[in-house]
């Protein structure tokens, strides 16, 4: 096989594979859409019992919370962090793209880093 045929056989699949994710993640909306609407289905049948959670032959309902926390303002968050010491308020974690520009600047990167380089093969479409 030609190198020109296996380029073009690669963007080809490519393309393909991105077409059945796209497809895929179609019909995962739906699903997810008629699972939603029987969640909130569910929550009021539950409320209306006046229960957290129901047993059925065919399994259990119940309701649980999820939490999220995000940052809506990074520098009053660091402002309580720093002034009551509290550290376990915050995760640590690296920076890829910070530590490619120290590793560029120092030829190395900050100690207790895996960093690791891969060769890879990169197909672009004709221009």
């Amino acid at each position: 096989m030609k190198l020109s045929e296996a380029v073009e056989l690669y963007i080809g699949l490519r393309d393909k594979k991105a077409e059945i994710s796209k497809a895929r993640k179609a019909e995962e909306a739906v699903v997810q859409e008629k699972m939603d609407k029987l969640e909130a289905k569910l929550m009021v049948a539950l409320d209306a019992l006046g229960g957290e959670g129901m047993r059925t032959a065919a399994g259990t309902a119940y309701i649980s919370q999820r939490t999220s926390a995000t940052i809506a303002d990074k520098d009053a968050f660091m402002e309580h962090v720093k002034k009551h010491l509290a550290w376990d308020l915050m995760e640590v974690r690296v920076s890829k793209l910070a530590v490619d520009s120290y590793a560029e600047e120092h030829g190395d990167v900050p100690p207790g880093v895996n960093y690791r380089t891969e060769r890879t093969v990169s197909i672009r479409r004709p221009t």
